[in-house]
């Protein structure tokens, strides 16, 4: 770095602040025409034949630096073309102009790239005492601080070498902004360029100070420098990166407002766009908090840690799947066009559980990646066809293959030979690829249309959601019953049943009636996301053996408000250990009208039952089976205006292929204003084994009508 300095004090860079420009705006206009239509060209043979001729121009007539700066950009664009001793003469145009009008960031910012190219050029001798890497960082570095729209140029550069894997131009332009900023007053333009190619390519740490020495300063760019700050600190795992992001969020400028935008847009909604767009100030912080409170709320996590990681995927997938095309346009952040669909798939979901790849000839580069969900594992699939680097989703396994038969006579088989092999590769992945089950023509049709209808139900749920769950090593396996129970104008309370096997614990068996720790976590959020009701507790079920297997069985309740509300909930033992519940959605409806709750199913001697005040007791069923022997009885609740003529109407029926109505029975209640409780035994002994559902339809002979359905097994 002292070389660095060295040579920078000999081209006598002032170091308080920077000069007045010199160019003037025609210039400058004109000479970013030229460089456009240099880029333009691809013939070196048309380059030589305009240089000729800009030559012989200024032979004829006096040149001045102007046209040496023209003429140093040719050469420089002929030496990118290939014929590497144009650097040289490059450099001397633009050291020739450096001295004509040593304030012109132009020549020095052309007397960087040219320095750099010699740096490679040369590299067998190096003739100069000074080395090029220094030569080429400082000449960058006194552009940018003769004219801080040259640290945009920089940022720009290095972004446009990493996607053409040059990483030596990368740290050139790196250490340029370093040198640039090296004065006690450096232009605020450098400090967000230093900051930009800290944080991506040097010290996060660095990158934020660069970024809080830029806060001061940014003046209309206020809310982009506090976005800024937050990416960073985001990135660094640090937790007071929040208040920065939302206060920036409340800036309406143009700038501020489309890079929020361009974040959010990787994981949103159309509609939460659109609520974006239409918000502003104070309005787009209330929705930002609500967009990443809903989703802590929805992966029952601390308020915050989705959307710090967020950044954090945000930044891992534009460093391990970028798109490396030439000609794209400058980009800070990971976007849909700096990050290949795998890159997008890690930002929605992060890490997949598992992850296959083959390797073979006839079947172009693919993977194939496995999400673990409650609610049914995601299967999706890329391939790159056009590039080997560059993924793309697509619908099916079987169209990752090259080639592939529908039908091959000669073998009586549905796929080929290079789609078999891809099958094979996935058969851990999913029981759909197992080989018994696409075994002969017709087992294969029928795999052909299972395995794309699985394949395009995880595409769609893929792409459009997004999870930062929980993720245990050990699974409780968990079974849980719900049911909402006693509505009031007040709201209602939700019942919550769970069985967990006991040999999840890996704990002794000491005896029934042993209460066992466990902790048990809810969260309950309205459509908008806002968490309305939310349970983070330790729970004490005790061990019990039923149906012959060892429990752990407890129950609780939570209240919840009128209206829909969604509800996650998750069970675990330690942090390695845990269930995590698929997400249910609930609606609780004011009582007024005929309002009729949950259908209960359940066995009164065993220990699941939902407490509802003054002795009563109804049982819930976790583990969703009887047995023809069991006692069993059905309950519900209904509120119905004065007046009315209640009637209940119990359907038992087979909700298997054996489907059919079993027992039909109707019922006459009193008429009673109040909220009241109705029970009903639900004989099994002459039921056979198999799913069967049951179906309470309540009347009040006012016009009201209320069902509910419950299904459970039988043995």
């Amino acid at each position: 770095m002292r070389s660095q300095w060295l040579f920078l004090a000999a081209l006598g860079v002032p170091f308080g602040s920077a000069p007045v420009l010199a160019q003037t705006p025609a210039q400058r206009t004109v000479l970013e025409a030229f460089r456009d239509s240099l880029e333009r060209v691809g013939d070196s043979l048309g380059l030589a034949r305009t240089e000729a001729g800009m030559v012989a121009l200024m032979v004829r007539g006096r040149a001045n630096a102007f046209d040496h700066l023209r003429l140093g950009f040719l050469a420089l664009r002929q030496a990118d073309l290939g014929a590497t001793r144009y650097f040289e003469d490059a450099a001397s145009e633009f050291q020739t102009v450096t001295r004509m009008a040593p304030s012109w960031p132009y020549a020095w910012f052309g007397l960087g790239l040219a320095e750099f190219g010699l740096l490679h050029a040369r590299s067998a001798q190096r003739t100069s005492t000074q080395p090029p890497l220094a030569r080429a960082s400082v000449a960058l570095a006194r552009a940018a601080m003769l004219d801080g729209r040259f640290a945009d140029m920089l940022v720009e550069e290095a972004f446009q070498a990493r996607r053409e894997r040059y990483q030596p131009k990368v740290t050139v332009m790196l250490v340029a902004l370093r040198v640039a900023a090296k004065p006690k007053a450096p232009n605020p333009m450098i400090l967000a360029g230093l900051g930009r190619l800290e944080r991506e390519f040097g010290e996060p740490g660095t990158a934020l100070q660069a970024f809080e020495s830029w806060l001061p300063q940014s003046g209309r760019q206020r809310g982009l420098a506090l976005l800024e700050i937050a990416r960073t600190r985001f990135l660094m795992g640090r937790q007071d990166g929040y208040t920065p992001y939302f206060d920036g969020a409340a800036f309406d400028d143009s700038a501020t407002v489309s890079s929020y935008r361009d974040d959010l847009a990787l994981i949103a909604s159309g509609g939460e766009l659109q609520q974006f767009d239409r918000s502003s100030g104070a309005q787009r912080v209330a929705h930002l908090r609500g967009f990443w409170g809903g989703r802590d709320a929805a992966d029952l996590r601390m308020p915050g840690e989705r959307l710090r990681e967020h950044y954090r995927r945000m930044y891992l997938a534009r460093r391990t799947y970028p798109i490396f095309l030439p000609g794209r346009p400058l980009e800070y952040i990971a976007t849909a066009s700096t990050v290949d669909d795998r890159g997008l798939m890690y930002i929605r979901h992060g890490q997949p559980d598992d992850r296959v790849e083959l390797t073979t000839m006839g079947v172009e580069p693919n993977e194939s990646w496995r999400y673990v969900r409650p609610e049914g594992d995601l299967v999706i699939h890329f391939v790159a066809r056009h590039d080997p680097a560059v993924f793309r989703l697509v619908e099916s396994l079987l169209d990752v293959a090259e080639t592939g038969e529908v039908f091959n006579p000669s073998t009586r088989d549905l796929v080929s030979r290079g789609r078999e092999a891809l099958l094979r590769s996935r058969e851990q992945m999913s029981p759909v690829y197992r080989r018994e089950r696409r075994a002969g023509p017709e087992r294969g049709r029928a795999f052909v249309l299972a395995e794309r209808a699985m394949s395009l139900q995880s595409l769609r749920v893929a792409t459009s959601t997004d999870s930062y769950r929980d993720r245990f090593a050990t699974s409780l396996a968990a079974r849980v019953d719900f049911a909402i129970l006693q509505v009031d104008s007040a709201g209602a309370r939700l019942h919550i049943a769970f069985a967990v096997p006991f040999a999840q614990f890996g704990a002794a068996w000491l005896d029934q009636g042993v209460e066992y720790p466990v902790r048990f976590r809810l969260s309950g959020f309205n459509e908008a996301g806002v968490v309305i009701t939310a349970l983070d507790t330790v729970a004490r079920p005790i061990t019990r053996e039923v149906f012959g297997e060892r429990w752990l069985a407890g129950t609780l309740s939570v209240p919840i408000p009128l209206g829909r509300l969604r509800v996650r909930v998750a069970m675990q033992d330690g942090d390695s250990v845990g269930t995590l519940l698929p997400l249910r959605s609930f609606e609780v409806l004011a009582p007024g009208a005929l309002v009729l709750s949950d259908v209960t199913v359940g066995v009164p001697s065993h220990p699941w039952q939902a407490e509802l005040g003054a002795g009563e007791r109804v049982a819930l069923l976790p583990l969703g089976l009887l047995w023809r022997t069991d006692r069993a009885e059905v309950a519900y609740e209904v509120t119905a205006p004065p007046g009315a003529a209640l009637k209940s109407q119990i359907t038992l029926m087979r909700a298997d292929e054996q489907a059919g109505v079993v027992s039909n029975q109707q019922i006459a209640h009193p008429s009673r204003a109040t909220r009241q409780l109705f029970r009903q035994v639900l004989d099994l002994r002459k039921l056979k084994p198999g799913l069967y559902r049951i179906e309470v339809t309540v009347t009040d002979g006012l016009g009201g009508l209320a069902r509910r359905v419950r299904e459970f097994d039988v043995r």
